[in-house]
């Protein structure tokens, strides 16, 4: 914590330091600020002042709403605008063809401005050629211009030179967050520079207006020739479909009707035709199980059904009706046995040969069936690859069909968009208009006096700053405490201000006249310190004051701690031991006729040599100037008696060395 306390001091040392260094340099560092500024005010007055003048163009994204077929946007439009468009667009107005455009349309080439090499004819003796130009250019606008021709004694080299002078006075910058470009130009003359920053403007809306018609005539030709071949390709392509539908006997909706109906009924029949022809079969097999394994075959259905096998199968009961009641009375050789059995036999052999009728019968039915299906089954297979082959021919039809509706639609809307490009008025429009037109400006923007004039003034106050810190670091002259006692290695007491001297009167009595000055307060101080800071318990009575140099104050201050120790109450005598330059006599305003000299050479009694100081009641004892034996006297014994005998007598003695 002490540490940081120390650190806390030393920082406000160095500030309270820093502070009164410049406050000491005060002076040098107005004056070079003083100095800075003077010579800019005269700087400015060398300088041509030059106005800028400034028009806003807004370029507007109107083709945008134009209500043109999607397909022919990109072809009437500009691209959508952006920044890299507008940026180019800057780029089309501060080019050199552009500054040619109005260098020639201005007449500017007759300006010397522009083209220094051209002779102007004063128009009247009696105006200075600004005057001229005033007058000129407040008159002077796009409409009424008679500078339209280039001299003829312009060459070509002076227009390029012209056009560069002309482009480095223009400013063309895009606005930040908006479409808008603004058009500064620079000059000399405030009416030209608002003249040709509106010139400008208007010759871009109308250079942007040409191109839009050049675009619309392009637009018209190449939609002629589209129209043509779209057409063409219309006629082809409807050509192309018909000739499709007859090669392919195609008719739209009642065929493919037909063939599902037809489809429908095979495909029903066919269900029954497999029905039955899987009922005779299982029939057919039933039967043919039955022969295999010499069952009866008369349990079938289909012999039972049989009106033949039923008859004979009435005749065979008859006859073994017959036989029976026969065969009871005869035997079996008799004649009327054998012919029944013959006849029995015979219409067994019948019934049999019936059942195997029946029999072939079903198997035909089975082929017959076994047909009907194979016949069904071609049939429907003919008509689904008929049907496939229709729906490939649809297909390939709805293709062409396709295309010559898109052909047919793309017409249409080149031809729309064709009887609209001639009314269409967002194809006439610039797309741009001048937002804000330039004034004349009543101020010059070059130079910037203010601007000039605070960098001047920062610039001296850093100059000054730093003459200041150099002045500083050049000066040795001791101003605090610490200095004198680091470098001297001797306490510091106090030290005593300089002050200006009275306007009348001695310079003793100052310290009268203002007791309460700092010098005052200081001398007190010094006063002060004596006693507290002496090396014996009593304080000290005799003070000599001594200086290294003439004039560094030291009988000056003498006198004022004498007169204000005396002033206190102190019995205090004052001795000018200074024998080659005394100049208590002159502080205090006295003569010294008679003086410490005449005491020491045994001329007078020291009680004849003491004067006093009626303002303070001090005693003084002034002295002369003994250039030959001042030393002698000064450490002669005599000198010391008289010292040692005042010190008893006095309670302090105040010797001015």
């Amino acid at each position: 914590m002490q540490v940081s306390k120390n650190n806390d001091e030393d920082i406000d040392v160095d500030i309270r330091t820093l502070m009164l260094m410049l406050w000491r340099r005060k002076l040098v560092i107005v004056g070079m600020m003083l100095i800075g500024i003077s010579l800019t005010i005269i700087a400015l007055g060398f300088i041509q002042p030059r106005y800028s003048a400034r028009s806003v163009v807004l370029i507007e994204d109107k083709a945008g709403g134009a209500k043109l077929a999607p397909e022919l946007q990109n072809l009437v439009n500009y691209i959508r605008l952006d920044s890299s468009v507008i940026t180019n667009e800057v780029e089309v107005i501060r080019s050199r063809t552009m500054g040619r455009k109005i260098i020639e349309h201005l007449g500017l080439l007759t300006d010397p401005d522009f083209n220094p090499h051209y002779k102007k004819v004063m128009r009247s003796a009696a105006l200075s050629e600004q005057e001229q130009q005033d007058s000129q250019y407040k008159a002077f606008s796009l409409e009424n211009s008679d500078l339209k021709t280039v001299p003829t004694s312009v060459t070509e080299e002076q227009i390029s030179q012209a056009v560069t002078r002309f482009l480095s006075a223009l400013k063309v910058r895009t606005m930040p967050g908006s479409n808008a470009i603004e058009i500064e130009y620079q000059s000399t003359n405030p009416n030209k520079a608002a003249l040709i920053a509106n010139s400008v403007a208007d010759l871009y809306i109308e250079q942007r207006l040409e191109t839009k018609f050049k675009a619309t005539r392009k637009l018209t030709d190449w939609l002629d020739r589209r129209l043509g071949e779209l057409r063409d390709q219309v006629r082809i392509s409807e050509e192309a479909v018909q000739k499709y539908k007859e090669l392919h006997n195609i008719t739209e909706g009642t065929r493919a009707i037909v063939s599902t109906e037809q489809l429908s009924q095979l495909n029903a029949e066919l269900i029954k035709t497999k029905a039955e022809h899987a009922e005779a079969k299982a029939r057919l097999s039933e039967i043919e199980a039955l022969a295999r394994g010499k069952k009866r075959l008369d349990t079938t259905a289909e012999v039972i059904e049989s009106p033949l096998i039923q008859k004979l199968k009435g005749d065979e009961t008859l006859l073994l009706r017959t036989l029976s009641d026969l065969s009871t009375r005869y035997g079996d050789r008799h004649p009327d046995i054998l012919k029944l059995n013959t006849e029995l036999d015979d219409l067994r052999a019948k019934i049999h040969e019936e059942m195997g009728t029946i029999v072939e019968s079903m198997r035909n039915e089975v082929s017959v069936a076994k047909a009907r299906v194979d016949a069904l089954q071609n049939g429907i297979d003919e008509i689904v690859q008929n049907r496939h082959q229709e729906e490939q021919a649809m297909i390939h039809l709805g293709e062409l069909d396709r295309e010559a509706k898109s052909n047919k639609l793309i017409f249409d809307t080149f031809l729309q968009t064709y009887k609209k490009s001639d009314e269409q008025e967002d194809l006439q429009e610039a797309e741009a208009r001048v937002l804000s037109y330039a004034v004349a400006p009543s101020r010059p923007s070059y130079p910037d006096k203010m601007l000039l004039l605070s960098l001047a003034s920062a610039l001296s106050l850093f100059v000054g700053l730093g003459l200041a810190f150099l002045l500083e670091k050049l000066d040795n002259t001791f101003r605090s405490a610490g200095q004198l006692e680091k470098v001297g290695h001797f306490p510091c007491f106090a030290l005593i201000p300089e002050v200006d001297t009275l306007k009348s009167g001695p310079t003793a009595d100052f310290i009268i006249s203002k007791p309460s000055s700092t010098a005052a307060e200081s001398v007190r101080t010094l006063r002060t310190v004596i006693n507290l800071r002496a090396s014996t318990p009593e304080r000290p009575k005799v003070v000599t004051i001594t200086s290294s140099l003439p004039g560094e104050g030291k009988s000056t201050l003498a006198g004022w701690l004498a007169r204000l120790a005396a002033k206190s109450g102190e019995r205090v005598i004052l001795i000018d031991a200074d024998l080659r330059r005394p100049s208590i006599h002159r502080a205090f305003g006295a003569s010294n006729e008679v003086s410490i000299v005449e005491y020491l050479t045994g001329k007078i009694q020291l009680k004849d040599a003491i004067q006093k100081d009626s303002a303070s009641g001090l005693h003084i004892l002034y002295g002369k100037s003994v250039p030959n034996s001042a030393l002698d006297l000064v450490t002669s014994q005599k000198m010391s008696d008289m010292v040692a005998a005042l010190r008893e007598a006095y309670d302090l003695v105040i010797i001015d060395s």
